[in-house]
């Protein structure tokens, strides 16, 4: 069976884990990406995929059309985030003897009938029939709904959890310092659980500012935390192989998702019309998690999880897993619910493969 998977956007991280799935069902993909993506991968060996990256300053609809034989000869495509530029192959009838998969990341967004929102053109081809919708987790499937019907989980499994011995407990905060996530809630949370903590606590918020004024909010907050708590932050864009380092260093994650956002008027709603990547951190590295209460998870790695609903609780957690080590009994316990859930993962890859 002949897979390519199209990645022209900046998504390598989703890429990477439909890569992994699709060689792990046991197929040789076929990568049509960008440099970008091509030079963050961190899946396996080049030789387990053939890549075709564009060269850059090279217009996509240029690249795409000096690929046209190859992506033809494919039997299933998989987009990994629909972009304009996709709109020329995914016309051509040539190209539609395959099976074409679009990974929808905001379904509101894509569904909006406003003509103006991003990708509105690609959108309305694959509303049209030209491909298949497919959402990036199996919890937002919806019985009796056409376009919830088809899904597949991007997060999946790829390190075992690491225990470590050492005198301060490092706890990241994964992904860009904007109002997706509720950071607020987090400094806060620290502030009252510092004077608490029996060992020294590092928070690494792995992502780049977005606002200058949640940058200041984090320099106060800082002062405040001292000397229990340090801060560690980072002034612009986190290469993959930085962030992928410091969180195979982590003892757990706190992954502050914000309920809904808001891009262009479109209100999304977390784990309902989308996911947040950073459930995709937490399985990829065996990672226990502090999360919201309100996220919905799989079974398999829910365990991996302690929920909390307002600033009190958040702090109780913290104190509890930092002075305990709390986070080594979920790394110790979390080996069984990973292989489900890959086993979960790939029945559901599976699943779209034998669809025509």
């Amino acid at each position: 069976m002949k897979i390519g998977l199209i990645e022209l956007s900046a998504h390598s991280e989703v890429l990477d884990s439909l890569l992994r799935q699709v060689i792990d069902v046991g197929a040789r993909p076929t990568v049509y990406t960008n440099p970008f993506c091509a030079e963050g991968s961190q899946a396996p060996e080049p030789s387990a995929a053939e890549w075709r990256v564009c060269p850059p300053g090279l217009p996509y609809a240029d690249f795409l059309e000096t690929h046209q034989s190859s992506i033809a000869s494919q039997d299933h495509l998989f987009i990994v985030t629909p972009v304009d530029a996709l709109c020329g192959p995914l016309s051509d009838t040539s190209a539609r003897s395959a099976t074409w998969h679009c990974l929808v990341h905001n379904l509101h967004t894509f569904t909006s009938p406003d003509d103006n929102r991003p990708s509105a053109a690609i959108a309305k081809l694959v509303l049209d029939g030209a491909a298949e919708v497919l959402l990036p987790d199996l919890r937002l499937m919806k019985s009796g709904d056409p376009l919830r019907s088809r899904a597949v989980n991007i997060a999946y499994p790829q390190h075992p959890p690491v225990e470590f011995v050492r005198d301060e407990v490092r706890c990241c905060i994964p992904g860009r310092v904007y109002s997706g996530r509720d950071h607020a809630e987090v400094l806060s949370a620290l502030q009252l659980a510092a004077p608490r903590l029996t060992k020294r606590l590092r928070i690494e918020f792995l992502g780049e500012y977005v606002t200058e004024e949640t940058k200041a909010a984090v320099e106060s907050a800082r002062r405040a935390v001292a000397p229990s708590v340090e801060l560690r932050d980072h002034s612009g864009y986190v290469a993959q192989k930085e962030f992928d380092g410091t969180l195979a260093e982590a003892d757990f994650l706190i992954l502050p998702v914000s309920e809904s956002l808001t891009r262009n008027g479109i209100v999304e709603t977390r784990g309902q019309t989308c996911v947040t990547g950073n459930t995709n951190d937490m399985v990829r590295f065996g990672l226990p998690a502090l999360l919201p209460a309100f996220y919905p998870l799989s079974d398999h790695v829910d365990g991996m999880t302690a929920r909390y609903s307002d600033v009190e609780s958040l702090a109780d957690l913290i104190v509890t897993w930092v002075n305990t080590g709390e986070f080594n009994r979920r790394k110790r316990a979390a080996a069984p619910g990973l292989a489900a859930y890959r086993g979960e993962c790939l029945s559901a890859m599976r699943e779209q493969l034998v669809r025509r």
